[in-house]
C-alpha cells in the first residue's frame, strides 16, 4: 500500500494494483456507514484508513458535488492515479458519501462500485439527534426529542447534501433511500444493504457484497469493534418518546411506498 496526494486539496489516500474500481460507500447520516466501511476494510483489498470524505471538507474548492462532470472528473481521476513507474492504479481508499446518488451520472456509477447503506429510521433519527447536539455549531436544530427532529425541516449546514427542499426530516431521510433504491435497479454497481443484515447476518452479507459487486475476499470476514462515535455529552432518551416515535413513522412511512419493502414491514402493524 502506498500514500499519493491528490491534485487540489491535501488529502492522502493509498491505491492498490490489485483494485480496479474506486469504492464508495452511501448513506444518509447516521445509517452505519463507518460499520460497513471497517467491515469491508477488514476482509477485502479496500481500506478505512485512510478513507476518503467526500464532502464540502476536504474537497468544496475541488470538486462541485452538484455537476455531474466535475464528479466523474473526479472519481475517474482516483480510478486512474499516475505513479513512479508512470503507469497507473486505483485508489483503494474508500469513500465515504452523504449525498444522494442520483448526483452521479451514470458514467460516474459505471466508474465505481457503491454500497449504499440504509437503516431503520427509528434508529437513524435516536442517532442522528444525538448526533447533532454534539457540535458546538449550527449543523441542525438541537431539539428536545428525535421525534420532533423528524417532523423538523431541515436546517443549517445539514442542508448541504439535499438537492432540493423539504418539509421534514423525515422525508429528507426516505428520499435519501428512495433515490438509492430506483438508481440500482439499472445498476450492477450499486447494491443496497439494510445495516441490520449486517449488524445480525455478518457474513452472508459480506458474501453477498462480495458476489455482487465482485469485491475478492482475502480475509475472514470478522466483525468490526464497536464504531467510534463521535463522544460529547450522554444524552438519553425515554422509552415513552421511542413509542411515540414509532407511531409517527407507523403513519409517515405510508406516504413513501417506494421505500425498500423490509423498512415497511417493519412498521406495518
Amino acid at each position: 500500500m502506498v500514500y499519493f496526494k491528490i491534485n487540489g486539496p491535501s488529502v492522502n489516500l493509498s491505491y492498490s494494483e490489485k483494485v480496479k474500481f474506486p469504492l464508495i460507500v452511501c448513506s444518509h447520516e447516521r445509517s452505519g456507514t463507518h460499520f460497513m466501511m471497517n467491515s469491508i476494510s477488514e476482509c477485502t483489498e479496500y481500506t478505512s484508513n485512510p478513507f476518503l470524505n467526500f464532502d464540502y471538507i476536504p474537497l468544496g474548492s475541488f470538486v462541485n458535488f452538484f455537476s455531474q462532470a466535475s464528479t466523474y472528473k473526479f472519481l475517474n481521476s482516483l480510478k486512474n492515479v499516475r505513479i513512479h513507474d508512470n503507469s497507473t492504479c486505483c485508489t483503494n481508499s474508500i469513500i465515504k458519501s452523504h449525498f444522494p446518488l442520483s448526483l452521479l451520472s451514470q458514467d460516474s456509477i459505471n466508474e465505481c462500485k457503491i454500497i449504499y447503506v440504509y437503516r431503520n429510521p427509528l434508529e437513524v433519527f435516536e442517532s442522528y439527534w444525538k448526533f447533532l447536539h454534539r457540535w458546538n455549531w449550527f449543523e441542525g436544530p438541537k431539539l428536545q426529542t428525535p421525534l420532533e427532529l423528524m417532523k423538523s425541516n431541515p436546517k443549517g449546514q445539514s442542508q448541504r447534501y439535499q438537492i432540493e427542499n423539504f418539509n421534514s426530516y423525515f422525508a429528507r431521510w426516505a428520499s435519501h433511500v428512495i433515490d438509492a433504491k430506483e438508481l440500482s435497479k439499472n445498476s450492477s454497481n450499486i447494491l443496497l444493504i439494510n445495516y441490520d443484515e449486517l449488524k445480525n447476518n455478518f457474513k452472508k452479507t459480506i458474501g453477498k457484497i462480495s458476489n455482487k459487486l465482485e469485491i475478492d475476499i482475502i480475509n475472514t470476514p470478522r466483525k468490526p469493534d464497536k464504531e467510534k462515535y463521535i463522544h460529547g455529552k450522554k444524552i438519553e432518551l425515554h422509552q415513552n418518546e421511542k413509542i411515540l416515535m414509532k407511531d409517527f413513522i407507523h403513519d409517515e412511512i405510508k406516504q413513501f411506498t417506494s421505500l425498500p419493502e423490509d423498512l415497511q414491514k417493519l412498521f406495518e402493524n
